[in-house]
């Protein structure tokens, strides 16, 4: 027979309202983000994030019942893929744009230059660790000297509103939606806005979640000479 003692003692399993509360409360509060490593994985889930969604669900919704077939397309899916992933280096950038002002007070002002040079080098190893699409067998030089100049414009001045630096990736995937021009004329607004909401999501969880003391410590240590 079992003892009251043991059963008392005995440790119990979490249920299923136990771990219902427990994936909520991750999902409420996530962990901080305090390292290099845990940054540049939030950098990537959230531009992966808002270049699919913005992309498809405007593809969605401007086909409406005809989206089933069109997602069947290779003509379609293949231009969809060359969007997302333009998008996808354009949002990237973005946000590395706006974490540098998030961590620039963070450095000296003998330190910027050397907070550039490792945020630049971060974007290039995110962008040189994915798979080369198909479209881009000539590699991504373009890309990286194109935001090496806006990070170092952006890193001159004042740290640039989340809104203004939306609409470049907004521009972009715009510009390289596979819905033809002369029917997305006037869906131009509605585009940009939505880039526009998420960004501001995103930098919005970037304030809450990134050490930005840490992260910026960790960088400059990692591009010391």
């Amino acid at each position: 027979m079992t003892s009251p003692l043991a059963v008392m003692t005995r440790p119990r399993t979490a249920g299923p309202i136990q771990r219902l509360w427990k994936g909520l409360q991750a999902r409420l509060r996530p962990p901080p983000i305090a390292t290099v490593d845990s940054f540049k994985t939030f950098l990537e889930q959230r531009a992966a994030l808002i270049a699919q969604k913005c992309a498809i669900d405007y593809c969605r919704g401007k086909t409406g019942a005809f989206s089933h077939a069109l997602f069947t397309e290779e003509a379609f899916t293949t231009a969809l893929t060359v969007c997302r992933w333009e998008t996808f280096v354009a949002v990237l950038g973005d946000l590395l744009i706006v974490a540098e002002g998030h961590l620039r007070p963070h450095a000296t002002a003998g330190q910027h230059a050397q907070l550039r040079d490792a945020l630049l080098a971060l974007y290039a190893a995110i962008l040189e660790s994915q798979p080369a699409p198909e479209h881009r067998s000539h590699g991504w030089g373009d890309v990286i000297e194109d935001f090496t100049a806006r990070l170092m414009a952006a890193c001159a001045a004042g740290p640039p509103h989340v809104l203004v630096v939306a609409d470049h990736s907004a521009r972009r995937l715009f510009d390289t939606l596979p819905i033809h021009s002369s029917m997305r004329t006037l869906d131009e607004e509605v585009v940009f806005g939505a880039v526009r909401f998420r960004m501001v999501a995103v930098n919005q969880e970037m304030q809450r979640r990134v050490a930005a003391a840490d992260v910026a410590k960790e960088l400059l240590a990692n591009t010391a000479p």
